[in-house]
């Protein structure tokens, strides 16, 4: 005992308090240390500092509940919008979204949001085309159906040439090629150079008396 009046028991537990987590001390000649701590379940250790629970206050994040399936393990009761061992992870609630027009879904807490292209879509799912967009595809599609259309039709005609030529020897343009033919045949001959010779003559003088 010690103090003024003697009244202060003097052993380990008194004076340290060494029992941690709510673990009762003992004094005790048992063992160096003195004390002995009688823990609470789930704590073990000298003083009780190791916490063995299976569910301690930080083992749920954002606010799920942890409910003990044995000494060793635990199970988290998760908050709605929450998912994962801990609880840790939000719920993705792009999984099985599709955003149309090339949208981007991005996972909001409980929702989602499709992020459009540039101001061409809108709506809850980009599914909305905007007037000056529809117009601009309508334009574009009418040149590709003209441009194929004629396409076609080119492949079609000389099709048709080439069957009547060498199938019933039909040769509708024959005229016109030949045609074409003097045309540059004569053009040739305009065009042919003209060779001058010219001859040099010496001149006499006239003889003087």
């Amino acid at each position: 005992m010690i103090g003024v009046d003697c009244n202060i028991t003097a052993g380990p537990c008194e004076l340290l308090n060494p029992c941690q987590n709510q673990g009762t001390c003992a004094n005790s000649t048992d063992n160096n240390l003195g004390y002995k701590c009688q823990c609470l379940q789930g704590f073990d250790g000298d003083n009780c500092q190791y916490d063995r629970r299976p569910c301690k206050p930080t083992t749920c994040w954002n606010n799920g509940t942890c409910n003990e399936t044995s000494n060793a393990t635990f199970e988290c009761l998760c908050q709605t919008g929450w998912t994962g061992l801990h609880c840790e992870l939000m719920v993705n609630y792009c999984e099985n979204i599709i955003c149309e027009n090339n949208g981007i879904c991005r996972s909001l807490f409980m929702n989602y949001t499709c992020e459009c292209l540039g101001e061409s879509y809108s709506g809850r799912h980009c599914e909305i085309t905007s007037t000056k967009t529809v117009l601009f595809q309508t334009v574009s599609k009418s040149f590709a159906y003209v441009a194929i259309i004629f396409l076609v039709a080119m492949v079609i005609f000389i099709i048709i040439m080439d069957i009547l030529k060498y199938g019933f020897g039909i040769d509708p343009v024959k005229h016109e090629r030949e045609r074409l033919r003097r045309e540059k045949a004569n053009k040739r001959a305009r065009r042919r150079p003209v060779i001058q010779r010219f001859t040099y003559v010496h001149e006499r003088h006239p003889t003087t008396a």
